[in-house]
């Protein structure tokens, strides 16, 4: 009698979606973090942007309005192929340069994060007000405040799949490495209505603005590695400027 093997891939023990309120403690949010994301090295910001930060970064806690959350979908219905991956009855175009990352994956997460609207009227406010900076400098907090809020959710999906011996690789967002930003309409209906509370526009722009979404790819033959910037195109990425060590050692 001749038995067939065959390789079972595991699967996560909940592939339920799973949303959270980041605790703004727990975020990298302090004066050299928001000096680095407006563009200066540490200790050469003006001491107006000092002061502005200073002022403003008490205050973030009474508009930041933080929602993130994500959905593994399961293995099976998965398939990564040299220029997109299917997911059931939904494409996603994400072109060779990030499905050649994701190609060891098991699955992917999907994955979106927000800073509510909030921060943006605040922003808002303060430009209509007349005082440019500040709402500069808050706009600039709010970004920041966005991607801290997906490096806290990467640590979630990581230990959601690390009893099955899976790990993570980069997050991967439309609009970079030529995946359009229009196939944000597909990655969306993978997920619930009003998810974290965003909702797109027709021309697929997030709205709360100050949002992110893409995909993670799991599996237990994947890592995560530093940022990429050699398979990316976009050449004015502010994370193509190197990060003071102590920074990057604290994310």
């Amino acid at each position: 009698m001749i038995f067939e093997t065959r390789t079972v891939i595991p699967e996560p023990a909940s592939i339920d979606v799973e949303s959270f309120s980041p605790p703004l403690p727990e975020l990298l949010l302090d004066r050299r973090a928001v000096e680095h994301d407006l563009g200066y090295h540490s200790g050469t910001a003006p001491e107006p942007v000092i002061a502005a930060i200073n002022e403003l970064l008490p205050r973030v806690a009474s508009h930041a309005q933080l929602q993130c959350g994500f959905r593994i979908l399961p293995p099976s219905s998965v398939v990564i192929g040299p220029e997109s991956v299917s997911c059931g009855s939904v494409s996603l175009s994400m072109g060779s340069v990030i499905t050649k990352q994701l190609k060891s994956s098991s699955s992917i997460a999907i994955y979106v994060s927000t800073a509510g609207h909030g921060m943006e009227r605040w922003a808002n406010q303060l430009m209509a007000a007349g005082d440019m900076m500040q709402g500069f400098v808050v706009d600039t907090i709010a970004s920041g405040l966005v991607e801290q809020a997906s490096l806290w959710l990467e640590k979630k999906i990581a230990a959601s799949v690390k009893p099955i011996g899976w790990s993570l690789t980069n997050r991967y967002s439309p609009g970079y490495c030529d995946w359009p930003v229009s196939d944000q309409h597909n990655l969306f209906s993978l997920l619930p209505a009003g998810f974290c509370g965003i909702t797109l526009t027709s021309s697929a722009l997030m709205v709360p603005v100050k949002s992110l979404s893409g995909v993670i790819g799991v599996g237990s033959g994947v890592k995560r590695g530093a940022y990429q910037c050699s398979i990316c195109d976009l050449k004015d990425c502010y994370r193509r400027r190197e990060e003071p060590e102590e920074l990057e050692e604290q994310r």
